[in-house]
């Protein structure tokens, strides 16, 4: 996949447009929202209560029986220790040396490369108490952020976004293009994973009257989730020559090549930030 230059600062849809990463400093139950970036203090001893398996239907396969278990414990989440132990289970397979990447395909796969490659960073990070924001839990060490979001938390094996702790841009182009992608592999019979379903994985915006990608002051519902089939007639699409546009602080777009009902043409995708990352929300 391609992009193109320029980027958008990321928002959430929820309500209103608000910023994904609050500007604001806090602790866990302080009414920080987003994902949290003040770094906690390390703690004097590290717990040892989290860490289990993952779960079936997990947004990623659940960890090999015969994984070793390195000796790094997540550090606990104060009033979601579901929180640590869905990160336990992917850390484990991490530090294992188990193939996180495809588990993980809920992630673009050279994004999840790329964020994973520093294990000893992570490592750090994930051993600190983690902070429960609005969206995510995110847990900091020597300017490293390892953060998962609520949906993969309940899915039992968290796959995280790995960031600096100064960096806004929490999602890049390339998430947005994957979640077209994902929307589309759907759509042709073709799932990124069998389990990769907008019921148990949305990827349309939510039906909340806000959208206006293009400015015209009268927001309104994403017409995708009044329409949520308006692709089931695209039969193919080529991922490799999707590209992502900016359209303003807020919105962007994804341009792909389709074949839909027997006829080649580019799709145009508009696509923001919601809570689980990009969403898609109109198509042209």
């Amino acid at each position: 996949m391609t992009t193109t230059t320029g980027k958008s600062r990321l928002f959430v849809v929820a309500g209103t447009a608000v910023a994904l990463v609050s500007t604001a400093t806090g602790c866990a139950g302080d009414g920080q929202s987003g994902i949290p970036t003040e770094t906690p203090e390390p703690p004097a001893a590290v717990s040892s209560d989290s860490g289990v398996a993952a779960t079936d239907g997990d947004a990623a396969a659940a960890p090999s029986a015969e994984a070793a278990t390195p000796g790094v414990t997540v550090g606990d989440v104060p009033g979601n220790a579901a929180a640590a132990a869905a990160l336990q289970a992917w850390t484990n397979d991490l530090l294992a040396g188990t193939d996180v990447i495809d588990k993980c395909w809920t992630i673009a796969p050279e994004r999840a490369e790329e964020m994973y490659a520093d294990a000893d960073a992570i490592s750090a990070a994930v051993q600190q108490p983690g902070l429960d924001g609005q969206f995510a839990v995110t847990w900091s060490a020597n300017g490293t952020d390892v953060s998962v979001l609520r949906s993969e938390i309940s899915s039992g094996y968290a796959c995280p976004y790995v960031h600096a702790t100064d960096d806004s841009d929490i999602y890049t182009d390339d998430d947005a293009v994957y979640a077209v992608e994902r929307f589309l592999g759907r759509a042709v019979g073709d799932p990124v994973d069998p389990s990769d379903t907008e019921e148990d994985y949305p990827l349309i915006c939510p039906g909340m009257g806000i959208w206006d990608p293009w400015g015209t002051g009268n927001p309104v519902v994403p017409p995708l989730w009044t329409d949520p089939d308006a692709l089931d007639d695209v039969t193919s699409f080529d991922a490799e020559s999707a590209t992502f546009s900016p359209v303003d602080d807020v919105y962007g777009s994804v341009t792909i090549p389709i074949v839909e009902a027997g006829t080649a043409r580019d799709l145009v995708v508009y696509v923001t930030i919601a809570s689980n990352g990009y969403c898609l929300g109109a198509v042209d």
